[in-house]
């Protein structure tokens, strides 16, 4: 794939790039933020399943750990 000099200096800040690919509109980011990404949102995902197992009245006591990560 090439990339446009705007396109390769937006990806080096960090930001995200919009590509086509064939007919799908897609979204072109690094592979750490990426990463990253995936972290937060498996560390959602298992907050979620714990707070369901445990039944918990009170599930915002547990959103300052979260916020830690």
């Amino acid at each position: 794939m090439k990339l446009t000099q705007a396109q390769s200096e937006a990806v080096s800040r960090g930001e995200k790039v919009s590509i086509k690919v064939g007919e799908w509109d897609c979204i072109l980011i690094r592979e750490d933020l990426f990463e990253k990404l995936q972290e937060i949102r498996d560390t959602e995902e298992t907050y979620g399943a714990v707070i369901e197992a445990l039944d918990d009245e009170n599930p915002d006591q547990y959103l300052e750990y979260l916020n830690e990560k």
